[in-house]
């Protein structure tokens, strides 16, 4: 009997906002894991996929930079006086303490389920500050260590990655990947001709809002995409038109090998939500299809549709 085919590898990086990485009991799950495989399941049943657990077709892997963003937000929450202090360490973009201030006393009054808090800060802390860049080694680490893994075992190495996620994976990507890469190099590079995930899948997008604050690369031309001289063998980019947070700076570069999807189903208030974008018929089979290799007929893509 030849020997089974190993489980791909999937990468998973989560948007704003808090995410616990304390595993579910039950089900052995992050709450980013979870979002995603619920999604998925629930789409994998209406595609005839009856009891179907994208947790066990695939190797889950999660990089979670919450935590540090976290206890940063809450702690100059908690002394508001703080973000004066943080000034200095805005990455040139002309904020001066007067913009500052207009922001304390939003601190002042935060707490951690706040939406402006939880939000749109962590957006101006990676953007703009030094924690960026901590963010980045983080996951370049990550990434390089699962590459040691495949190399090891024969998987192959995909990314799901939603909301600010996106740009902490095309920001770590564009400084990763290099063409004739020097292994010798103190930080990590990968040559991009070499080492390719198998697929990059982009959910609410927002590289090129956060683009704005840090100027690192052009997601509409960088190695992140498909095709020659880029890092994925499949890209995969898809956007809800009614998630306000995809309505600026909304990226829509062409893509060789892969596609855009719009979804335009409203099932829940909250557009943004990882759930909803995983059980979007689209992206439920574009995980399916190109990450697991199953096999979706488009007859059945079509009850799907309708199911959802």
């Amino acid at each position: 009997m030849p020997p089974a085919t190993p489980k791909p590898i999937v990468l998973l990086i989560h948007g704003m906002g808090t995410h616990h990485q304390e595993e579910n009991a039950q089900e052995g799950l992050t709450s980013t894991q979870k979002e995603v495989c619920d999604g998925v399941n629930e789409t994998a049943a209406h595609f005839g996929f009856e009891d179907y657990k994208f947790q066990d077709k695939v190797e889950l892997h999660e990089f979670n930079y919450s935590k540090s963003l976290e206890e940063i937000l809450l702690r100059d929450a908690a002394n508001a006086q703080a973000l004066i202090d943080h000034i200095t360490l805005l990455q040139g973009r002309g904020l001066v303490q007067d913009i500052a201030a207009k922001l304390v006393e939003e601190f002042s009054e935060a707490d951690s389920g706040k939406f402006f808090y939880t939000h749109w800060m962590d957006v101006i802390y990676y953007g703009l500050m030094f924690w960026g860049e901590m963010i980045r080694n983080e996951l370049a680490a990550k990434i390089n260590e699962l590459y040691i893994q495949a190399n090891r075992t024969g998987q192959t190495v995909n990314v799901i990655a939603h909301s600010l996620g996106t740009a902490v994976l095309h920001d770590t990507l564009v400084k990763l990947y290099r063409k004739d890469a020097d292994i010798r190099a103190k930080a990590p590079e990968l040559d991009v001709d070499i080492f390719k995930f198998d697929a990059v899948i982009q959910i609410a997008n927002v590289s090129r809002l956060v683009n704005i604050l840090n100027g690192i690369g052009d997601p509409h031309t960088s190695v992140v995409n498909s095709g020659p001289h880029k890092c994925s063998k499949r890209f995969f980019n898809f956007f809800n038109e009614f998630d306000p947070f995809t309505w600026f700076k909304r990226w829509d570069a062409p893509i060789d090998t892969g596609y855009s999807g719009r979804i335009t189903t409203v099932r829940n208030i909250n557009t943004h939500d990882l759930t909803e974008y995983a059980a979007a018929p689209t992206v439920c089979y574009a995980i399916m299809r190109n990450i697991v290799g199953e096999s979706i007929s488009d007859a059945t893509y079509r009850l799907g549709e309708q199911a959802h």
